[in-house]
């Protein structure tokens, strides 16, 4: 039954990446802009894993995400699909592999920063896929 809870939330998980990822292009290995700065991509990733770690979803949707975002995830879609996620994974250990490469929306030729970034916690890894507009708010977010 628990399994296929999980399944259940890591499928709305990943429509809601899939909708978000269509807006913020792929993440396909294009060099990262001049607009952005990768080591501060690298501390603005880490600092939203870190909100969700602590479980401050008010924060993590008020604060971080952009307008777009905020419209396909919002507070209540974070609290029942992606905090119990969290919640299974068990305590936060450490970060494991990070990648930044740019991507750019094919409509609106707005470029995106996107950080990939695995991380370590008692149970198992997960690898988040966050993407940043140029004001460093998370237009992007994806848990797998």
């Amino acid at each position: 039954m628990r399994k296929r809870r999980m399944r259940r939330i890591m499928g709305m998980l990943m429509a809601a990446g899939m909708l978000v990822g269509m807006f913020t292009g792929c993440a396909g290995g294009q060099k990262l802009s001049d607009k952005f700065d990768e080591a501060e991509v690298r501390e603005e990733a880490k600092e939203v894993i870190g909100i969700l770690n602590e479980g401050d979803v008010d924060t993590l949707v008020d604060d971080r995400w952009n307008a777009m975002l905020k419209s396909a995830l919002d507070k209540d879609q974070v609290r029942s699909q992606v905090m119990p996620v969290i919640e299974e994974l068990g305590a936060f250990e450490g970060y494991d592999k990070e990648a930044v490469t740019g991507s750019k929306d094919p409509d609106t030729e707005q470029e995106y920063a996107v950080a990939v970034i695995k991380v370590k916690y008692e149970k198992r890894k997960a690898q988040f896929t966050i993407s940043f507009d140029e004001d460093m708010k998370v237009g992007g977010f994806y848990i797998k």
